[in-house]
């Protein structure tokens, strides 16, 4: 689909226009002001749906815009069961593009049957069945639906309606800006301090506990937590740096470097010691990907002195960021980690006779309403260990297979597949990215939450279809006139 020049409307706004207009008047008549009042609002919504009807391109930007900020609006809004709404405008956008296709707008379905999308449906089955899981609890499996379903649906989407190279640019323009308002509202909270509904999440969620410490407060931003925000910064540091390098316009490569400045600083705000392995997780992922001798001894060097500053070096002590920051490369010296593995002890030995897990939402603290039992009195305190206490081994190794699949089949790709310079600078950039924010999963557990698990899914259907957007790009040069 031709996002850009396909202009037909396929459902016309006049019947929208119609039930709007009879609605209001019947709210008048009934004096009923505050649904009258709701009526107003009709039109709008009625419009959007019909812009979305027509351009279901427009409805996957509006979730993606959704996800990033999901949680950093409800913090002022008191929804329950608020993921519903995500479900809800996922299978509204859905039902738009089958809408669109029946009434003769071009949906590239072919695109949908790629190797991730029956590695997805793998994954469904496997959660799926853990609905038998003996100890399991059909509850705790139901309110954490998003694993069944949120990796196929988002390869799907991705692979329907982002379906050209324009599309990825497009994307990756609009979290540069989102990650700058997310950098934004940490300084604000760094410099000028928390709001009154930050305050109230701190205390009523418990979570002052883990951000403000002796050794300095950990900043989240418009993030579920500093842990999460951290581990996107470093992200986004590293997919926008590498984008610089490879962008053709000028005035985008110093934004792009700006972007990636700022979202180190960013990750340094967040005091989370184990987001530093996304940037040099990426940066080694890219030495290997990269075949310029220049990349490579930059890179290097970068490394190499990065290693040296952090774990031999006392330069720039005083300062708290930096300080807690080079804990990171002492972790026997860290209280916070030690408590973590022997934690990690302790459900090893329970586990060992629970290859198929717990049960889906059976660990950690937080799910301690669903049932006090072993495994919802002790931390997890890491995304990996959270799985493989839910899914048990056999989860675990498949979820660790599939995350691998996808960095070394993309890793393929670029060297010996990708052509177009900067399609590959893309691909590079988004691999690096994953590939540092999954180790940095190991050290906190945040990889499904918004808004990162969503973004995860999105950069890995770009990464196994960056085959098919090169085939695009050479078809256009030899369209192209001599």
């Amino acid at each position: 689909m031709d996002n850009t020049k396909n202009n037909t409307m396929l459902f016309s706004p006049y019947f929208f226009l119609v039930i709007g207009l009879t609605l209001l008047v019947y709210t008048l008549l009934r004096e009923a002001w505050l649904m009258a009042a709701a009526v107003v609002i009709i039109p709008f919504l009625a419009l959007y749906i019909f812009t979305v009807l027509n351009k279901p391109y427009l409805g996957f930007i509006t979730l993606f815009t959704m996800n990033y900020f999901f949680i950093g609006v409800l913090r002022y809004i008191n929804i329950q069961n608020s993921s519903v709404i995500m479900d809800i405008f996922i299978f509204f956008l859905l039902t738009c593009i089958f809408l669109y296709s029946l009434c003769g707008g071009k949906i590239p379905w072919h695109r949908a049957n790629n190797k991730l999308l029956y590695i997805s449906l793998i994954w469904m089955t496997y959660v799926f069945l853990e609905l038998f899981n003996p100890s399991g609890m059909v509850e705790a499996w139901i309110f954490t639906r998003t694993h069944f379903y949120n990796f196929t649906l988002l390869v799907v989407l991705t692979s329907l309606l982002l379906n050209k190279v324009q599309d990825i640019k497009n994307i990756l323009l609009l979290l540069s800006i989102f990650t700058l308002i997310a950098i934004g509202k940490v300084l604000i909270q760094r410099y000028i301090g928390f709001d009154a509904g930050e305050k109230i999440w701190l205390i009523q969620s418990g979570s002052y506990k883990t951000h403000l410490l002796a050794s300095g407060t950990r900043y989240f931003s418009i993030f579920s937590d500093a842990g999460n925000f951290g581990s996107n910064m470093g992200m986004a540091s590293v997919i926008y740096m590498i984008l610089s390098f490879y962008t053709p316009r000028k005035g985008l490569r110093y934004y792009y470097r700006f972007v990636s400045l700022f979202a180190i600083y960013a990750l340094m705000l967040s005091g989370t010691r184990g987001a530093m392995i996304v940037p040099l997780g990426g940066l080694g992922m890219f030495i290997i990907l990269n075949k310029n001798i220049r990349y490579i001894v930059t890179g290097g060097i970068c490394l190499i002195f990065i290693y040296v500053f952090f774990a031999h070096t006392y330069i720039l002590n005083s300062n708290q960021q930096i300080r807690r920051m080079r804990t990171a490369f002492h972790p026997e010296r860290d209280a916070s980690y030690l408590v973590r593995k022997a934690n990690q002890q302790r459900l090893a030995e329970y586990m060992v006779h629970k290859p198929f897990g717990e049960g889906v939402g059976l660990a950690g603290g937080e799910n301690r309403r669903f049932s006090v039992r072993f495994t919802t009195q002790i931390p997890t305190d890491s995304h990996f260990v959270s799985i493989w206490v839910q899914y048990g081994v056999v989860g675990l190794c498949l979820h660790i297979a599939i995350l691998l699949f996808v960095i070394i089949y993309s890793a393929y790709l670029i060297m010996f597949r990708i052509r177009n310079r900067e399609l590959k600078g893309m691909l590079i950039a988004m691999n690096c990215g994953l590939w540092g924010i999954m180790l940095s999963a190991y050290g906190n557990n945040f990889f499904w939450q918004y808004p990162t698990g969503y973004l995860v899914y999105i950069f890995q259907t770009f990464l196994v279809l960056g085959e098919s957007y090169d085939k695009e790009l050479t078809e256009q040069t030899k369209l192209e006139p001599i």
